[in-house]
């Protein structure tokens, strides 16, 4: 997970709240999906796996959803299927694989992706699995988004997306500064490409340059 900076809500959210007798399933949701894409650099807020496709992205209610808060735009994330759709030999995955929403469904989360102290609570090792120096805050990232499947692609993932810059430092040559290439990763973990997307499992390659950076100053 990263901090999502909200920007914004779209026009036709506002629109269609302020209609009467309006609910969120009566809601032409692409404008509402395009924005929350956009300012998440199209990456899940939970599991920072890429998401593009309309039939891939769910909008996700932070809150379980009520009638008070289904079209408040700071309670709408967008997020992955969370292996909702996977199938292995031709079967669905055991909805023990489920991560994310499909994961959480009802549950209550403290843990808030928007939230700057919750976020920096947030560390990796160097495998891939995602950690928080808060307890609660851990059993909700194992137990109710399901972000370290030990049987599953995330902590795999994260670990692809960290091993080139791993390979870059250790080829560096002896007594060659570190810290222009810790600095060039740094611009490019923080900023977006001309698709408006972060680099997929970005918080990882953050957590890791940001400590390396930490060190040496």
């Amino acid at each position: 997970m990263i901090l999502i900076q909200k920007n914004s809500e779209p026009n036709s959210l506002r629109e269609h709240r302020n209609t009467p007798g309006a609910d969120f399933d009566g809601l032409d949701k692409t404008e509402l999906r395009d924005s929350l894409l956009k300012e998440q650099g199209y990456l899940c807020a939970y599991c920072m796996k890429r998401i593009r496709q309309e039939n891939k992205v769910k909008i996700e209610h932070y809150k379980a959803r009520n009638k008070e808060n289904e079209l408040l735009y700071q309670n709408l994330l967008a997020v992955c299927d969370g292996n909702e759709t996977l199938t292995f030999n031709g079967n669905k995955v055991n909805p023990q694989r489920f991560t994310c929403d499909t994961r959480k469904k009802e549950q209550e989360l403290h843990i808030n992706p928007q939230d700057k102290n919750d976020m920096e609570t947030i560390f990796y090792d160097n495998q891939g699995k995602i950690y928080s120096k808060n307890p609660e805050y851990q059993k909700e990232i194992d137990e109710v988004l399901n972000l370290n499947d030990p049987y599953g692609y995330l902590i795999s993932n994260r670990r692809a997306a960290l091993e080139p810059l791993l390979k870059r430092i250790h080829d560096l040559k002896p007594g060659q500064d570190a810290m222009p290439l810790l600095r060039k990763v740094e611009r490019y973990c923080y900023s977006k490409n001309d698709m408006q997307e972060y680099p997929e499992y970005v918080g990882i390659l953050r957590w890791y340059v940001k400590r390396q950076i930490r060190r040496r100053g």
